[in-house]
């Protein structure tokens, strides 16, 4: 209000479908030191908001932009009020106005369209704001039809306020209600009969279509190189699809290249490590046993060679403990890489002859996998682990006694002389060890690992260049020569025997330097004192002959000269016949009963015959070398 000008605000907007809205509009308070408030009602209840602008200094007045609070506040309005009343007041009673003693001054509360408000500082000590506005400013209302949503409306069709068939119902967004509006390419009023009419988009300035326009009811075509929109959607269709089929086409060339260069490089590995030959093989009905896995078949059966199924690690390769899809459990070994290339080209022969070999005492080579770079061998799975781990990790081998270790030597023995005189060719097999002699669920021996194994040499261009094994078993004479033989797997075999006896590993490397070497420290021992070194476990008085025997035996082995050691066959009869008598059952009496046996009966002076049935010379003599006593005079041999 100004001086001799006022008006009341006064808008009830009850019982009407308008409603203020609260977006569009701002409470604006005009004046100094003015307190304007605007009490609503919304569902029964009161609201009141409201602001209190400040005064200023002429000086700071005349340079004030916008309204900030001095001279002008402004305040946002509450939804969905529907009826207002304002308040103004003014509010220099308390304050100090010298600032504006004597200065006529205007104040004004109003809701005004923000967007059509801009405050000037000429409002408050002039009608200038009265004078534009002429006492009234513009206010933006929301207005919407009945109570009721688009959802209910459309079902009651008499009193459903959008009439033209070319309209849509939309929800009010204020609040209660709905509005009408024309659907799209229509314009008109939508609460008339045929109220929305058909815009002609083609006469609009400028025309929608660079080319020819067809107008259509709600819509229009746009003619593009003689095309109508329907054509020029066909093409478009049409040129999607060609796309697409173009993309399967390039993809499904792509992947089947690359499957054609995968089979091709699996090709290529299957006839480098000769699955040719060994397919050959099995169709003439040699190797019948022996399967040819693929790498997926091999990958399954390991979970992906996941490394909680290894069961170990050594110089030729890592093994891992697979499930066949038939239950079967085997062993897979994956080589490690092959760079002779005449190996190469003997592998699928060497794997044809070691599927052929057949010995209890000999791991069964149960197929091979060559599509990989490096091949993949599928082994029988044997349970108990090495003969190493049996010897020195506690796991059994301290309550074996000495007839046990004896005959998984003599079972070891046999294979290897299988090898080196049955198998066809022979074969040699170049890292015997404790580690590569495996025990089953009844702890019988079986060789294993062929990795360094070779088909024993016809001539001079097959001798290997290359010495492969482990130290603490090789051969000295195969270091020298570079020539694999079969009296270096002897050699190595007569270090086992020294395990076997001696309870020590074939290379300690935290002893002194004199006893580094098993089979250095074991030949030195031989001077006398020999049972220094056997284990303390079977050095009973009935094993000490036969604990001689075998220590002679692998001292023949250990003969720096090759042409010195014995064969394996001999080897192998001679642990027999040792093995026979620990089973034979003179050896299983109890000592003193065997003493009381073999006592002297005074003063019978009369030489003692003894009558040894069912056993050999050679065993006769061993007995012989076992009873230290006069006694025996006479012997009668018999095979009656």
């Amino acid at each position: 209000m100004c001086p001799n000008r006022s008006t009341t605000y006064l808008l009830n907007l009850s019982g009407t479908p308008f409603t203020v809205a609260e977006k569009e509009n701002m409470f604006t308070v005009i004046g100094v030191n003015a307190l304007g408030l605007m009490a609503g009602s919304r569902q029964s209840a009161i609201y009141v908001i409201g602001c209190q602008t400040e005064s200023s200094p002429p000086e700071n007045l005349t340079a004030q932009e916008g309204c900030t609070g001095v001279g002008c506040c402004q305040v946002a309005l509450s939804s969905k009020l529907s009826y207002h009343n304002i308040s103004l007041f003014d509010d220099t009673s308390d304050k100090n106005t010298s600032a504006i003693e004597d200065t006529k001054h205007c104040r004004y509360a109003m809701v005004v369209e923000a967007e059509k408000f801009k405050f000037d500082t000429a409002y408050l000590n002039t009608t200038t704001f009265w004078d534009e506005q002429n006492g009234e400013v513009p206010t933006i209302l929301n207005w919407a039809v009945s109570n009721k949503t688009c959802d209910v409306a459309t079902k009651d069709a008499a009193s459903y306020a959008c009439r033209s068939s070319n309209s849509e119902c939309i929800n009010s967004t204020s609040g209660l209600g709905y509005l009408c509006n024309c659907s799209e390419g229509y314009k008109g009023n939508p609460y008339l009969h045929d109220g929305c009419q058909d815009i002609d988009e083609c006469a609009l300035s400028p025309s929608p279509c660079p080319g020819g326009c067809v107008n259509r009811q709600g819509s229009f075509d746009c003619r593009r190189g003689g095309l109508s929109p329907s054509g020029t959607s066909i093409l478009s269709i049409g040129i999607s699809i060609t796309v697409a089929i173009l993309a399967i086409a390039i993809t499904c060339s792509y992947l089947t290249r690359e499957r054609r260069k995968l089979a091709n490089i699996k090709e290529r590995y299957f006839r480098q490590h000769g699955g040719l030959l060994l397919l050959e093989q099995i169709s003439t009905g040699q190797g019948t046993t022996f399967t040819i896995f693929t790498e997926a078949e091999l990958m399954e059966a390991t979970d992906q060679f996941d490394d909680k199924n290894v069961l170990g690690r050594g110089g030729h390769g890592t093994v891992y403990k697979g499930t066949l899809k038939n239950s079967t459990l085997v062993a897979i070994k994956r080589c490690v890489s092959m760079t002779d290339e005449q190996r190469r080209k003997e592998f699928g022969k060497e794997m044809l002859i070691l599927s052929q070999v057949n010995h209890k005492n000999i791991v069964k080579l149960l197929g091979c996998c060559l599509e990989v770079e490096v091949p993949m061998l599928v082994y029988e799975f044997i349970p108990n682990g090495t003969l190493f781990h049996f010897i020195h990790a506690g796991s059994g081998c301290c309550d074996a006694p000495f007839s046990t270790r004896l005959r998984t030597a003599h079972e070891s023995a046999l294979a290897l002389d299988y090898l080196h005189s049955c198998a066809s060719p022979p074969v040699l097999h170049g890292d015997v060890k404790s580690s590569n002699i495996l025990l089953d669920d009844k702890y019988s021996a079986k060789v294993s690992d062929f990795g360094a194994s070779i088909v024993a040499p016809t001539d001079e261009s097959q001798f290997v260049t290359l010495v492969q094994g482990t130290c603490g078993y090789l051969d000295p004479e195969y270091m020298q020569t570079c020539q694999l033989t079969d009296k270096s797997d002897v050699y190595s075999f007569g270090v086992v025997l020294l395990e076997l006896i001696t309870g020590k590993k074939a290379l300690n490397l935290e002893g002194p330097e004199s006893q580094r070497s098993l089979s250095v420290s074991f030949l030195c021992a031989l001077d006398g004192r020999l049972l220094d070194v056997i284990d303390d476990r079977i050095k009973g008085e009935e094993n000490v002959g036969l604990l001689e025997e075998v220590a002679d035996l692998a001292k023949q082995c250990l003969e720096m000269a090759g042409e010195n050691r014995p064969a394996m066959r001999d080897v192998a009869e001679r642990l027999g016949r040792l093995s026979r008598v620990t089973q034979h059952p003179c050896m299983q009496r109890d000592p003193e009963e065997m003493e009381s046996l073999l006592a002297v009966r005074e003063p019978v002076a009369v030489t003692r015959l003894f009558i040894v049935s069912f056993v050999t010379p050679e065993e006769l003599y061993i007995y012989a070398s076992l009873v230290h006593s006069p006694l025996f005079k006479g012997i009668l041999y018999t095979n009656a």
